[in-house]
């Protein structure tokens, strides 16, 4: 059976798409086999960091400031919201800004799996990204262009 690819027929390796998520599984197997450990996915992780950090500097974060900031589907934040609700890392209460949304609130049980689980996943991508040594900060220049 012919392979219907002129450009990748005879050398699938030069297939940028596939050694990109050859690179996300590997890296994301790493990662999920350590959340796991303290009881999360990554998303919960995501969500969790990222509501932790826009916590800094803002006291009503909502499941829509979340979703930007993480480059994730409102609903899918929702959903994961809910989850973590349940496991009682956050709470929702009235938004004073906003009565039409919620404020998410994280919980110290919430604040105790970011303070564990952000050292690993940090050590995870410094293990993970640093065999590219000074080539990770060009890597990085990259993936920003493309997300752009």
């Amino acid at each position: 059976m012919e392979f219907p690819s002129d450009r990748f027929k005879d050398d699938a390796e030069s297939s940028t798409g596939l050694l990109f998520i050859r690179v996300y599984n590997k890296w994301h197997s790493i990662i999920n086999q350590e959340l796991r450990k303290l009881g999360i996915t990554h998303p919960q992780f995501v969500v969790l960091t990222t509501l932790n950090f826009l916590s800094q500097s803002n006291e009503n974060i909502t499941q829509v400031s979340i979703a930007k900031m993480a480059d994730m589907d409102v609903m899918s934040v929702s959903q994961i919201i809910k989850g973590l609700e349940k496991k009682e890392f956050i709470k929702r209460a009235v938004n004073p800004e906003d009565s039409r949304a919620n404020s998410v609130i994280l919980l110290s049980k919430g604040q105790e799996i970011v303070r564990l689980s952000l050292p690993i996943i940090e050590k995870i991508d410094e293990d993970f990204f640093g065999v590219l040594k000074e080539n990770e900060a060009t890597l990085r220049k990259y993936l920003k262009i493309i997300t752009n």
